[in-house]
């Protein structure tokens, strides 16, 4: 048996040995389940992103690889002398949808946005960065009055270099591709590193004084390749496919520092003063950052300790960026990064996953889901697509922290997205393992790192709508929608009985809306809030044989701007492990 048959059969007995192992124990539980939001959404989402208010999805691809599969339905074009596949393009490459009816709009966006970065800002825009070719230095915005599938105006697309409310210049100091983007409690973004950035930082939009672009020794330090010194650099390794430090790892702490975490390693960074504060110890095992293909996210802030400490989880990754064939890494790291001798706690996925994006729930739980097994990201260079998502309790036992849940049929692998919706459920999008779309392998291409360009759009409800612990909460209404930081907000909703009102357990947590690409969600962000005093309740109508609670809580809203960026945030009610029907979205401001 030839080397690479081997290895096959290996990855499928670790699938199912991984699968047995994740089901044994959770017979009783709920797996979630899974919906078809768009059968063909025209375009494969290499960027997603859930608006503030209206709850569509933003969805993005790149230009300058020919056409997608949806086209203006009015005849719009866009003209260009630049294009390197079509100058004159008459197809969409950015849509806006409602992922209740899957109807969508097309957007018009003109330079490319290839591996690109974006936030959501205080005002609720779409603050898109760089990308590839003509688009590499190009900032982009998408206003909230075109976050609508039937918007006000007859065309409402992406604005290129208009960052709103700022008169400063709005070009990027350095192209910036495969770059990470922090929204600051000044309103501002800071973006790190990427392809041809000269390993650099830059504030977008720009200081007041045009501030240039700043090096970081830390990013050339992390930077793997085939050619790799390790005498004069003793941080890297060498790689045939480096650097393993693009779209690294970046959390704004409550400290209002800044969390770097690139290839194996972390720094504590004062973005202010362009100093390294602290190192932090190197994770264990295999580089994590592209092409390696891990993920990350900071863990739910808590209120209990003023939301002063911070955990992050480092999940995955290729252990060979040469072969499409390596089996990846199952291995997650954990570290409390605000702890004066933070190191990293080590626990194994069921599955090892390259390629996975961790995605905050409401509960405070976190769903692992998209991926492959084997290989690394990039163009054909994964194989065994992993169509089981993976649920991660924080608050368990180590060792018992990780369910398997159903699974899709549908591979998610290189440029796809996962985002949590309006309802509680995560959204997955996109992935093309191609230069082009492409539906049918080519006759050169191997069977087991083919997948076609992915048009197709679902959704996975978690195990969490439980009817037996009293089902899932309304919220009917908030006394406001725009709260300062430190404020009381005033929350009300209803509730099916499960037993005595006083016997249920309510937590309220907020979630940041990110920019998922790239097995990683750029300004993904959760806090739980302090209820004020007792949870008022009073009895209401019985609604198909089963008595209705109204209840109101007051709720503290966190007094940092390091630890709630003003931006807007979806608000949650959760009762006895169970999120509200919908969120409410609530501005953050000072």
């Amino acid at each position: 048996m030839n080397s690479r048959r081997w290895s096959s059969l290996v990855l499928v007995t670790l699938v199912l040995a991984a699968l047995q192992s994740g089901l044994s124990g959770v017979e009783a539980a709920p797996l979630g389940t899974w919906r078809v939001v768009k059968q063909n959404a025209g375009i494969s989402s290499m960027h997603t992103a859930v608006t503030p208010n209206v709850g569509s999805v933003v969805m993005l691809d790149h230009t300058n690889s020919g056409p997608s599969n949806l086209t203006f339905p009015d005849g719009r074009c866009r003209n260009t002398t630049y294009d390197r596949i079509l100058k004159y393009d008459c197809n969409a490459h950015s849509i806006v949808m409602d992922p209740d009816s899957g109807v969508l709009r097309p957007l018009m966006v003109w330079t490319d946005t290839w591996c690109s970065s974006g936030l959501f800002v205080a005002d609720g825009s779409l603050q898109q960065t760089g990308g590839d070719f003509e688009g590499a230095k190009v900032t982009r915005s998408l206003a909230p009055e075109c976050f609508a599938v039937e918007p006000v105006a007859k065309y409402c697309d992406w604005q290129q270099n208009n960052i709103t409310n700022s008169s400063a210049p709005l070009g990027l100091k350095w192209p910036r591709w495969y770059s990470t983007n922090v929204l600051l409690p000044d309103g501002r973004q800071i973006l790190f590193g990427g392809k041809n950035s000269k390993d650099s930082n830059e504030f977008s939009p720009p200081l007041p004084k045009n501030q240039p672009a700043r090096t970081m020794a830390f990013l050339t330090m992390t930077t793997d390749s085939a050619t790799c010194n390790t005498t004069s650099n003793p941080y890297c390794a060498v790689a045939a496919n480096g650097p393993n430090n693009w779209y690294p790892y970046a959390y704004l702490l409550p400290n209002d520092t800044i969390f770097l975490f690139a290839n194996r390693d972390a720094i504590m960074y004062d973005y202010k003063k362009d100093v390294v504060v602290r190192k932090y110890p190197k994770i264990p095992g295999n580089p994590r950052n592209y092409p390696s293909g891990g993920s990350s996210a900071m863990l739910p802030l808590r209120w209990e300790d003023d939301y002063q400490s911070a955990d992050v989880m480092v999940c995955g990754g290729a252990t060979n960026t040469s072969s499409p064939y390596a089996l990846g890494s199952a291995s997650c790291g954990r570290m409390t990064m605000t702890d004066p001798a933070a190191n990293w706690t080590m626990e194994d996925m069921p599955i090892p996953r390259i390629m996975g994006e961790l995605v905050l729930l409401p509960d405070c739980t976190m769903l692992i889901i998209n991926g492959a097994m084997a290989g690394y990201q990039g163009f054909k260079t994964a194989t065994a697509p992993i169509l089981t998502p993976v649920l991660y309790s924080p608050i368990k036992t180590l060792g018992q922290r990780f369910t398997v849940l159903n699974p899709s049929i549908t591979p998610r692998v290189y440029h796809s997205t996962a985002n949590l919706l309006t309802d509680g459920s995560v959204m997955v999008a996109g992935s093309n393992t191609h230069s082009y779309y492409t539906f049918k392998k080519p006759a050169n291409v191997v069977s087991k790192v083919f997948f076609p360009t992915e048009l197709k759009v679902e959704a996975f409800l978690p195990p969490y709508a439980l009817v037996a612990a009293g089902g899932r909460p309304t919220i009917t209404s908030v006394d406001r929608t725009v709260v300062q930081l430190g404020q009381i907000l005033q929350v009300f909703f209803t509730d099916y009985a499960s037993g005595p009102a006083t016997a249920d357990t309510f937590i309220f947590t907020m979630n940041s809306s990110p920019w998922s690409t790239h097995s990683y969600s750029q300004g993904q962000r959760m806090v739980t809030l302090k209820v004020i005093g007792d949870i008022a309740f009073q009895p209401g109508s019985v609604v198909n044989g089963l008595p209705q609670y109204t209840r109101q809580a007051s709720l503290a809203i966190p007094k940092y701007s390091s630890v709630l960026p003003p931006t807007y945030y979806m608000l949650w009610v959760v009762k006895n492990g169970n999120p509200s029907i919908k969120c409410t979205w609530i501005r953050i401001t000072k």
